[in-house]
């Protein structure tokens, strides 16, 4: 067994030391070190094998089995994690924890992202996943730290067979940022309508707003997912992917007029080469480094931009000063951003599981927002003065050691309902987090299906999602006419949207009642 570390020591160093001075000491927790060998063993924590999403470094000595935030947590809910750290990408998480399941390699439990949500549906079918149903009833802080429609989201047949994990206070995603100093320089207003968009765009692209000599910068930048510049088409009710009310009834926004008037007006964009020409095979790496280099002005980025690539482009560029605005208002009054659900993975317990139990209490200790905290500002040696200080009453995280630390938060497999907003201005009140949020809530466009992957979602969307980017994209660079548009409705319809749209409104109508 793993050697458990002690929270009381100053340092890693302190740990070994102990670990070798003591003769007695077993290595498990709950271990007496040194008492009478005659007296009776505490009884073992359950081991638990997880499987989780890797990617991030550790500090010297640490590993995701060795440091003191796993220590906590196996403490405090009385468990023995074997974690092993996966893949960083959901892709590839997926595509390694097939081959577990197919080699017999099975974790106890792991969280899945999201986007994997056929997946869930696919295992839970064949048996592979344990029925929470019964179990979760029993946990009353895990119940009540999940929204009605998230839990939805997480059944099969009737039956839940994940814990949704929440957003972060059930957040929206997006927000439009504009470089104030750039506006002022070239004397534009914060763009508000569509026109005001494209006015600002060709100016950032055409009139060197760095002051570089050189036009070299973009009018506005894309990438790969075209939710990512949700934007562009929230300004005509539409969302690529997100199902709307639309005259009472639930319907696809892929397939709706209103997108073909929205592609219609990103068609414009690049025809007038104001977007970059990479953006088609741009990843989102690749995207936020365009803004931490001040090549672009306006662009659409996470409600947390300010902590990353914006706080680099500043650093880069002391005089860069970003604000955070709404969307662009569309021809009939209509804007918004592509709004996260109310989940963003599952809590996934495999039915070849021991100790279901142990995984659910820890869930459950995992729900209470003050058990939380100790992820984000620490505890003990690891809390005041570590990883925060108080000034006026407040808290602010040291960064430099928030940063080393932060495969803390790998840890958090759960997530309360509630913003923390002092966790947020904890992260520098000159981010503006906490504004930023509530204006992506304010515009957020959520998709109106919550519900689990319908069957023909599972046979035929992934397909259809294909169809849809490949017709998208050629609309937009002008390798297809607008027109192509029509032909892509019809095709879309007859190669199952038209079965999917029947399941969606039959849940929609069984959700109504």
């Amino acid at each position: 067994m793993k050697l458990r570390k002690t929270l009381v020591v100053h340092s890693l160093l302190a740990t070994v030391l102990a670990a070798g001075c003591s003769s007695g000491q077993t290595g498990q927790k709950g271990s007496a070190g040194g008492a009478d060998s005659k007296a009776k063993e505490p009884e073992k924590a359950p081991v638990v094998k997880v499987f989780m999403s890797g990617g991030l470094k550790f500090p010297d000595g640490q590993t995701i089995n060795e440091n003191p935030w796993t220590a906590m947590l196996e403490k405090e809910t009385n468990v023995d994690l074997e974690i092993e750290y996966g893949p960083a990408t959901p892709d590839d998480f997926i595509s390694k924890l097939n081959l577990k399941f197919a080699s017999g390699d099975i974790p106890d439990f792991f969280v899945l992202p999201a986007t994997s949500q056929s997946w869930l549906m696919d295992n839970a079918k064949q048996g592979a996943l344990m029925d929470l149903g019964d179990k979760v009833k029993n946990y009353k802080n895990l119940s009540n730290a999940v929204f009605p429609d998230a839990w939805e989201a997480a059944k099969y047949n009737g039956k839940i067979y994940a814990v949704p994990v929440l957003n972060d206070g059930n957040l929206g995603t997006n927000n439009f940022y504009v470089r104030k100093d750039w506006l002022d320089k070239l004397k534009l207003d914060v763009p508000k309508t569509l026109d005001d968009f494209h006015n600002v765009a060709k100016a950032f692209k055409e009139q060197d707003p760095d002051g570089n000599g050189k036009l070299d910068t973009y009018g506005f930048i894309g990438y790969d997912n075209l939710k990512g510049w949700s934007g562009l088409f929230g300004a005509f009710g539409v969302i690529p992917d997100e199902w709307i009310i639309k005259d009472g009834k639930i319907v696809q926004a892929d397939i709706q007029p209103e997108m073909k008037d929205a592609l219609a007006y990103i068609r414009k964009l690049h025809a007038d080469k104001l977007l970059d020409n990479e953006w088609p095979l741009t990843k989102v790496k690749a995207y936020t480094e365009k803004v931490s280099n001040n090549k672009v002005g306006l662009y659409e980025g996470n409600w947390a931009a300010a902590r990353n690539e914006i706080n680099t482009s500043k650093t880069n560029d002391p005089a860069a000063n970003w604000i955070a605005i709404d969307p662009p208002t569309g021809p009939t009054g209509k804007k918004g951003v592509f709004g996260d659900p109310a989940y963003k993975s599952f809590a996934v317990i495999t039915s070849k599981a021991k100790h279901p139990e142990a995984i659910l209490n820890m869930l459950d200790w995992l729900s209470v927002q003050n058990n939380i905290d100790k992820f984000v500002f620490g505890f003990g040696e690891y809390g005041e003065n570590f990883m925060y200080t108080k000034k006026d009453g407040k808290l602010a995280l040291n960064f430099e050691n928030h940063n080393k630390y932060g495969y803390r938060q790998q840890l958090m497999f759960m997530q309360p309902k509630e913003l923390n907003s002092g966790k947020m201005e904890s992260l520098g009140a000159d981010f503006k987090l906490v504004d930023n949020i509530n204006l992506s809530v304010k515009n957020a466009i959520r998709d109106q299906f919550t519900g689990s992957p319908t069957p023909g979602m599972i046979e035929n969307l992934s397909s259809l999602r294909k169809l849809r980017d490949e017709t998208f994209v050629k609309i937009i660079i002008g390798e297809l006419p607008l027109e192509a548009f029509d032909k892509f409705v019809t095709d879309y319809k007859a190669k199952g949207g038209d079965k999917i749209l029947k399941e969606v409104e039959e849940w929609y109508a069984k959700k109504g009642k």
